[in-house]
């Protein structure tokens, strides 16, 4: 059977950003709002177009011949009075039998017109800018829900990584106690046995050892529980070995204030949020944009001028003012409605920031905590287990009772499961405290730089 494939708390870091499909479609998201912001990034430069038409058509032209009829009779006329011997003028109706009222002519032919145009936005009342800036707030806002995301991650599996542990460690302590117990229980029946213990006392022992059964039996299924978990949070298919143990810090953290300081600015939860109030304001700027002028250059060139149609210029340049005078939109409520959201956005990032911080002072308080208790079990274990030495030797001896024996296994059992869930609560808290002020990156070198550690199980 292959062995368990084992991680250290970096190698499990890496194996979750390679595997996970949060991540992967958060990278997506990011990667797509980016694009969609470098698109519009040229909305003030003109747009250039090459259009080709072949096609055939048929044109009716209609002249009329008034003016001709009347400068032919005019000429002939002219040039009779103007003979040797005048000849009388000719009638009207002699040029109308010659010379038809008008001339219908159809033309059919087949062109090709290759055009080349220009439309070159001059002014469009801010809506190019403003959709700019909605677009490049977009990519912030994408980047900060990548960074949440994958911060997410990292404290997902500290909380499996390291609780894997602590279910080891107590599932460990049971075991020991259980088998103390059991101890403890075969030299109670012995003694009672030669009269040396009562039978009181060796009842008293009796139900310290079922419950220390019946313990270990709970702690058997939330360590496999927990071992589920970790190996489903690194996609694994087989159970995962930690090789980072559960660790603290004999000194403090730094201040509190730094890092409510560094939450303000980094913290990937504002951060979305004041990107997602930057898209409002760009929506205020684009509502305003609906009720101003645009104005627009234009241009276009015919290559095929020669064959053109005859209305066709050769080229066209010029100036366009557009202005919507009425509109089945109505402006004044967009942009009241433009604003409330604006409004809206401003009041989250407000509440987000507040948010922040109270979880800043929660979790760094959490950190402490934990600090402490875990320094303090640490020695308290120290005389749990020499406490357990002697009343083991007296109750032999008959001088302890079994009472006070019990008494201190468990003590000893509570301290060492104790200090196990201290450390969990401390790498927890730190986590957590990292994530609030956006320095989830640093997890890493705090476990490096630990200089207490709960020995692997």
């Amino acid at each position: 059977m292959p062995a368990s494939p084992a991680y250290s708390f970096e190698s499990a870091q890496e194996r979750v950003t390679a595997t996970s499909s949060a991540l992967s479609a958060a990278r997506s998201g990011a990667d797509a709002s980016r694009s969609s912001a470098a698109a519009v990034s040229g909305l003030n430069l003109p747009i250039v177009s090459i259009d080709a038409q072949y096609f055939r058509y048929q044109k009716t032209i209609d002249i009329g011949l008034e003016s001709v009829r009347t400068s032919v009779l005019n000429a002939v006329n002219g040039f009779l009075g103007s003979l040797p011997v005048p000849l009388p003028p000719l009638p009207p109706s002699a040029v109308n039998s010659i010379v038809p009222e008008s001339f219908t002519a159809k033309v059919t032919e087949n062109i090709w017109r290759p055009t080349l145009t220009v439309l070159w936005p001059l002014y469009t009342g801010g809506l190019s800018d403003a959709t700019q800036s909605a677009a490049e707030a977009g990519a912030r806002q994408a980047e900060a829900e990548l960074v949440a995301t994958s911060d997410t991650l990292t404290l997902q599996l500290v909380v499996a990584y390291f609780g894997q542990q602590v279910t080891a460690h107590t599932l460990e302590t049971s075991r020991q106690n259980l088998a103390r117990f059991q101890t403890h229980l075969d030299n109670a029946l012995k003694m009672e046995a030669q009269g040396l213990l009562s039978k009181a006392q060796r009842l008293q022992m009796q139900v310290a050892r079922d419950a220390a059964e019946r313990q270990a039996l709970r702690a058997q299924n939330d360590h496999e529980t927990a071992l589920a978990v970790l190996t489903r949070t690194l996609n694994e298919g087989r159970v995962v070995q930690p090789l980072t143990p559960l660790f603290a810090a004999s000194a403090p953290l730094p201040p509190l204030q730094g890092f409510v300081d560094t939450g303000r600015m980094r913290s990937p939860t504002v951060a979305r949020l004041i990107a997602l109030r930057e898209v409002a304001d760009s929506g205020v700027k684009a509502a305003e944009a609906a009720s101003l002028p645009r104005l627009y250059g234009f241009g276009s060139y015919n290559f095929n001028a020669r064959n053109a149609v005859l209305p066709d210029p050769d080229w066209i340049v010029g100036v366009g003012l557009h202005y919507p005078i009425f509109s089945n939109v109505d402006r004044k409520q967009s942009e009241s409605a433009a604003r409330a959201r604006q409004q809206q956005a401003q009041t989250s990032v407000d509440q987000a920031r507040n948010d922040v911080e109270t979880l800043i002072v929660r979790s760094y308080q959490g950190v402490e905590t934990a600090r402490r208790q875990f320094l303090l079990l640490s020695s308290n274990i120290e005389a749990a287990e020499e406490n357990v030495r002697v009343q083991t030797l007296g109750f032999r001896e008959g001088e302890a009772t079994a009472a006070a024996l019990i008494d201190a296994q468990v003590a000893l059992s509570v301290a060492q499961t104790q200090r196990a869930a201290a450390a969990f609560e401390y790498d927890v808290s730190l986590a957590r405290l990292l994530a609030a002020s956006g320095q989830m990156a640093d997890y890493g070198r705090h476990v490096a730089a630990a200089d207490q550690r709960v020995p692997l199980p």
